[in-house]
């Protein structure tokens, strides 16, 4: 179960890979494969995602499909 603040609209790789236990280049190829989040290019989509540019961005509904469709990393 992740538990979430329900005003949160948005989070980074980094933060999906702490919530969901899922390392960085699983989460990637996840994302690629199962079509999940979306590549932030733009500095000014978001200022508070200004210094996350070309990184990944998932949604909360992202989120929960990526906790079901994938067990946490081991390694």
């Amino acid at each position: 179960m992740v538990k979430i603040k329900s005003s949160q609209k948005l989070f980074t790789e980094d933060e999906v890979s702490r919530l969901t236990g899922i390392c960085l280049e699983h989460l990637h190829s996840l994302a690629r494969t199962k079509h999940l989040g979306f590549l932030a290019r733009a500095r000014e989509a978001s200022e508070r995602y200004a210094e996350q540019a070309e990184s990944w961005l998932f949604t909360n509904s992202d989120l929960m499909i990526l906790t079901v469709l994938s067990p946490r990393c081991n390694h």
